[in-house]
Order: structure tokens, then sequence, then C-alpha cells
């Protein structure tokens, strides 16, 4: 059956899920942690009398910022182990800024008491809550203190709670639990997992993970995890934030109404001279689409729950989006003018509209003639312009009675 839940040695592993990506790196990558599932090996009639429960702790930056959550209360009936807690988010994406990763867990069983699960229950939903306001309200410096305070003192009470609880409780993990340190270096990829067991010692290389259901869990040659306690925590590391901003819908519709201003010039809805105003900064006290910019750019600046990398790339799409409007509408505005007459003659528009329409051929001997001249005058006259000399002159001289001047 493998070793009973509560006895065996102390170990944790590491397993990455999918392919090396090089390590993490500060604010260019997001941090998240989710509490996968745990598992506690006891005989049947051991769950007709405990409940189950723990608490999950990450610590980051060295310490700087902590993160604390409980993880509820689970009454296991019949022949089932694994807790049903399944993929719970406990920190949501956070901006990695640097420095170590470390995650202590601890799993304890409770003497059943229908009252302090309901307790642990609301503590857990309450630290989760928390949690995630410190990771949503976060500024450039890190989470708010007061509520990383007020999740450090939820966590305290759940203590107490589980000190004073009738016949105590029995930490599965060890008294103080079990804590592991990780470099950056260490994860290396979308998802890396780790796994804290007390048990009989297990084989690295024959670590895996797999998945039934909703049910994420650690395989061992090939079959489930069943021995002793362990808990699956699973870090995730990505590039691009997963959540929703305040300013989202602000960005959006900025874009929006950058996209109409060059609509509603192509449609002719609006002159290009009333419409490239509204791409700079105002004038005057009047506010512009350039000012809106400025303002959501400061904005996504300051966002401390946004990487640094992120909030450059959303802002040069924005200005980008802007230096794209003002050309399009410039070359809008320019194709649409008519084209200025060349000195001395008609424009190279004018020219091909009267070449297509050719005059009709004509019916006299008159009229083709005084054509033919018009076309020697003309011609005549362009020879003269580029100097190709008395010959040119001679074709240009006027007809007899006509009155001259040489020079």
């Amino acid at each position: 059956m493998g070793a009973k839940a509560g006895e065996g040695e102390y170990r944790y592993y590491t397993i990455q899920a999918d392919g090396d990506e090089g390590p993490l790196l500060p604010n260019q990558h997001y941090l998240g942690v989710d509490a996968v599932a745990w598992f506690l090996n006891r005989e049947d009639g051991w769950f007709s009398r405990w409940t189950a429960s723990g608490t999950l702790e990450i610590s980051l930056v060295g310490g700087l910022e902590r993160y604390q959550a409980a993880l509820g209360a689970f009454e296991l009936r019949g022949s089932a182990r694994t807790a049903p807690v399944f993929d719970r988010p406990v920190l949501p994406d956070r901006n990695y800024r640097g420095g170590p990763i470390t995650v202590c867990v601890s799993l304890f069983a409770l003497r059943r008491d229908t009252a302090l699960a309901g307790l642990l229950k609301s503590a857990a939903s309450a630290s989760l809550g928390i949690v995630a306001g410190m990771v949503e309200t976060a500024s450039l410096a890190g989470p708010q203190l007061v509520l990383g305070a007020a999740g450090a003192s939820l966590i305290g009470g759940v203590s107490q709670l589980l000190a004073s609880s009738p016949g105590g409780a029995e930490h599965l993990l060890g008294q103080g639990g079990l804590e592991v340190t990780l470099s950056p270096e260490q994860v290396r990829g979308p998802m890396t997992y780790l796994l804290f067991h007390r048990g009989t010692p297990l084989d690295p290389g024959r670590l895996a993970v797999g998945t039934s259901g909703a049910l994420t869990y650690p395989l061992h040659d090939g079959q489930q995890l069943a021995d002793g306690a362990w808990i699956l925590v699973r870090l995730r590391r990505s590039a691009q934030y997963s959540g929703v901003r305040g300013w989202f819908d602000r960005e959006r519709a900025l874009r929006a109404a950058v996209e109409n201003v060059v609509d509603d010039v192509k449609t002719g809805a609006v002159d290009a001279a009333a419409a490239l105003p509204r791409l700079r900064p105002g004038a005057g006290g009047a506010e512009t689409l350039f000012d809106d910019l400025r303002a959501l750019r400061q904005l996504i600046q300051l966002d401390g729950a946004i990487h640094e990398a992120e909030a450059k790339l959303r802002v040069a799409g924005l200005v980008k989006a802007f230096t794209e409007a003002r050309a399009a509408i410039e070359r809008h505005a320019a194709s649409a003018s008519p084209a200025p007459l060349a000195h001395g003659g008609l424009s190279g528009s004018a020219e091909s509209f009267l070449e297509a329409d050719s005059l009709e051929p004509p019916e006299t001997t008159a009229d083709a003639d005084l054509l033919h001249e018009q076309d020697a005058i003309a011609d005549a006259r362009r020879a003269a312009r580029a100097g190709l000399g008395d010959g040119a002159r001679r074709a240009a001289r006027p007809a007899d009675g006509d009155v001259r001047t040489d020079p």
C-alpha cells in the first residue's frame, strides 16, 4: 500500500512539464502559482473521524513580497484519497521582479468538527481574495503592505484555530511544513511542477505529470502516485498578462476612436484638415485624442501589475496607431486634391485625359490641315525650348506678311 500519510521521508521534486525555454526573467515574465491537487494515504476508517486542510505561502523578491493562503477543509469519504481541490489559483499572474522563489506548504488533519471546518473554508476564501487584491493593486514598488499584513494575520488565525481544536492537529508534512527555494534558472518553461512529498523516497527520473478529466496528478513509473502524503503545486510562467486591468477598456476605446477618425476622412464625413488636429496635442485648452494617449500612456507605465516589457509594447502599439492614422489621412488628402498645372502646359493628368478622349476623325480637308498646322507649331515650340538649333527656329518662323524683329 505504500507509506502511510504522516510517515516517511520529507522530499520535494521538480517536474518540468514543457521544454526548456530559458530562465525566468525579471520585468519580462509573469509568475503564477496553483494548488493542483493533494493526496493522503490513510485507511478508510480514518477519514470518518478526521478532516484534512492545508496552507500555502509564496515568497518573492527576497521576501519583500509574501502571499499566504489557506486551502480550506475537506472531508474525504469512502475510498477517496485525493482532496477535491483541483487547479486552485493561489497567486494570480504576478509581475516577476527578480530574486528567488520560496514556496512553503503545510498539510494537516484535525478531528472532524463542523464549525471549525466552516471557519477554515471561510478563511481560505478570504485569504485567496487578499492575495488577488495584493496582485491587482500592486504599484511599481510592490504590493500594498496593509494587504500583506492582513493576509499574515488571517493565516495566523488559522494556526491558532488548529492549535485550539479538540484533539489538536496532526501535521502530515511536519510541524512547520515543507519549504523549498528555487532560483529563476530552475523555472525554465511555461509550467514547472513542485511535488512536496512525505513517504517512500522516489526516483526523480521516473516522475512525470498526468491528467484524468479535471484532475492533474504526479506519476511515478507511469502510475498515479499513491504513497504517503503529497501536494502538487504548479508554477506558471508567461510573457503576456492573462488577467484584466482597469485600463484595458480605455485602451480599446482609444484605438477604436483613432480608427474611426481615419474612416470618417475616407468616407468624406470629416475633412482631413479637421481630423488631423485630433491626432496631435491640443491647443488652447481643447482636449484631443492625443491628450487621451498621453494620460493612458502614463497609466500603463505606472501599473505595477504589468511588467516593464509588456508596458513598453502596449505604449509603442498605441503610438504606432496614431502615427499610421496621421499618415493614412495625409495620403488620402493628397490623392483627393487636384494635380496642379505645370508651368507652360497641361498637367500630366490633363494630357492623359485628352489622349484618352481623342477628337473624332476630321470630316473635311480644312479640318485636317488645321490639325496638322497646330501639331507642327507645337512641335516647333518644344524643339526651340530644347535648344535644337536653327532648324527648329526656322520651323517656328512666321508666315509672309508678318512683322518680326530678329534679335
